[in-house]
């Protein structure tokens, strides 16, 4: 019995002891995966730390370059009329409605100093209000209001300079940087982040529309604000904050520019088809409200439509290409954000352009890479959401010329929407790459995009050089010559902007379409020593044959589009 009973001790103490070195394993194991976890999120919080600094030196140095950019050229055409709009004045309206008092451009019946078309591009004293900004929209412009209000404001707190005008845009694109971060980061990690990021910061594309004065690049901000809260809303479920973030986002898109209507309804159709945590009965509200506040300004559409077809800019896009075929014309629009080629920013011949093979090869091979290693799942989830806004945006205007007999898919401002979508997906592709090899092919695409950037610098817009027009103008310009400028509203107010000499302008375009030739002309040039002509080659221009008849050529220039011509009396001293 007391055998048993020590036996019995005996195997239980061992039993102990076994159990307590399975315990002791057990411990040491869970404390091993505590430390490989903690070291696992320390190099994981490491990673997200060293890609926030990468990303905040992109931004700084894509800051810097979007600054050197806007700082080099003087405002073009459609700038002048963003500058126009937001002060209260309109430029376009027939004459027959024209009302000085709502600050509508009234063509003066003789020369005047540039001071005179100047006050154009100012705030009034006392300042205008903002229903002047939506009047002068109405009645001329092909766009909502939001980016005019804006920059009125803007303009009121920081003043009406050609670079206080493009900081506005700069800020615009330099604030879609957040947006880029984290869906890339979301959908791919953070070696996606920084790759999207540094191609949409550095892409010629990017870098053009953030130094224009125009709303573009607060279109591009909708979009990535629709598009973040969307992702966020599927995944994380319904929050009002991020809800709130969706409706004014959209609201201000869709008051910013029609074409956000394109990605806006891919992005919906994409809620309405993924099964995530944000339920459709939530998404009707979010609609609900967005077309709530959007009404009262498409309740105008109509009118402003109405308006904008007298304007140039309409006839403008019914213009077909030289050399056009909607077939080429559809592939350039997949294409031009990968090639990077600023050469398409202006497609007059499509017969010149030449393509960047360079980078688009390097985009092809990295995403057929990609496409082998990602297979299906780069078409499910989030990232389908980026295919789905890429292809509404690039198809949306090919629909709209279909209907409407336009060209608008010729010039690339009408696809932009599609960007963003376009440099997320390629960061996707870049984060499914060996880390050495995605930084070298980075590398190499933004070295190929290098040469646009350095044209944009030296000659950003090489058909319309406004300034340098102006300066050549106003070369030993005197009080008893004029300058005869034979262009639209705003490229007359653009060349007074930047005139310094003391001959006074006049616009012969609006005499010439309201009083025969020659007498108009007659108006504006008697007791003149010298005539300064300036027009556009594209467009005839009857007043050179009238002056080459009646003048002699003493300088004839050929800037851009623009040619400029001195003109001296045959047999007097004056004309």
């Amino acid at each position: 019995m007391d055998e048993f009973t020590n036996s019995d001790v005996a195997g239980n103490a061992l039993r102990s002891r076994r159990g307590d070195r399975s315990t002791l394993t057990s411990k040491g194991g869970s404390a091993r995966r505590r430390r490989d976890d903690g070291k696992i999120n320390r190099d994981s919080a490491n990673t997200r730390h060293r890609t926030l600094w990468l990303v905040l030196a992109v931004a700084c140095l894509a800051a810097f370059v979007d600054v050197v950019v806007a700082s080099r050229s003087g405002l073009w055409r459609d700038e002048i009329s963003s500058l126009a709009k937001a002060t209260g004045h309109n430029l376009e309206q027939p004459i027959h409605v024209a009302d000085p008092k709502q600050g509508d451009f009234v063509e003066p019946e003789h020369p005047v100093l540039a001071d005179e078309f100047r006050r154009y591009l100012k705030h009034d004293h006392p300042f205008a209000g903002p229903s002047r900004v939506i009047r002068a929209v109405l009645l001329s412009e092909a766009h909502p209001p939001l980016y005019f209000l804006l920059l009125y404001a803007w303009t009121m707190a920081l003043g009406t300079s050609d670079i206080v005008l493009r900081l506005f845009s700069i800020i615009c694109s330099l604030a879609c940087m957040p947006f880029v971060v984290s869906i890339a980061r979301r959908l791919g990690g953070s070696r996606a982040a920084f790759s999207s990021c540094a191609l949409f910061a550095f892409s010629p594309w990017t870098i053009y529309f953030a130094t224009e004065g125009r709303m573009y690049s607060l279109l591009l901000l909708c979009v990535l604000a629709v598009m973040w809260a969307s992702l966020v809303l599927h995944d994380d479920g319904v929050s009002l904050s991020v809800s709130a973030v969706w409706v004014l986002s959209s609201v201000a898109g869709f008051l910013t520019q029609h074409i956000f209507v394109f990605p806006w309804l891919a992005i919906v159709a994409w809620l309405l088809r993924s099964r995530g945590k944000f339920a459709r009965l939530n998404l009707a509200v979010c609609l609900f409200l967005t077309l709530a506040l959007i009404l009262p300004w498409y309740l105008r559409l109509p009118f402003s439509v109405g308006s904008f077809r007298a304007t140039p800019t309409a006839a403008w896009l019914t213009l077909r290409p030289p050399g056009f075929d909607r077939t080429v014309a559809f592939r350039d629009t997949l294409l031009r954000f990968f090639s990077g080629s600023s050469q398409q920013l202006w497609p007059i011949d499509l017969r010149n352009i030449i393509n960047h093979d360079r980078a688009l090869v390097l985009f092809g091979v990295v995403a057929a890479v990609a496409a082998w290693q990602l297979r299906l799942q780069a078409f499910r989830g989030g990232r389908l959401l980026l295919w789905l806004v890429f292809g509404a945006a690039c198809l949306g205007p090919l629909a709209f010329d279909l209907v409407t007999h336009t060209y608008t898919m010729v010039h690339p401002r009408y696809s932009v929407a599609a960007l963003p979508s376009a440099y997320l997906l390629a960061g996707l592709a870049f984060a499914a790459l060996e880390r050495r090899i995605a930084l070298i092919g980075l590398t190499l695409i933004i070295l190929t995009w290098v040469p646009d950037i350095s044209s944009m610098y030296r000659a950003p817009l090489p058909w319309r050089p406004l300034r340098e027009i102006a300066q050549a103008v106003s070369v030993n310009a005197s009080s008893s010559d004029v300058i005869l400028v034979h262009e639209t509203r705003a490229d007359v107010l653009g060349i007074a902007r930047y005139a310094t000499g003391l001959a006074p302008l006049a616009s012969s375009l609006e005499p010439l379409q309201t009083r025969p030739m020659p007498d108009s002309l007659n108006g504006l040039i008697a007791g003149r020593t010298r005539v300064i002509f300036v027009w556009n080659v594209l467009e005839p221009a009857p007043e050179e044959k009238w002056l080459r008849a009646n003048g002699v050529v003493s300088r004839d220039l050929r800037m851009g589009w623009y040619r400029i011509v001195d003109f001296r009396p045959i047999n007097s001293k004056t004309f």
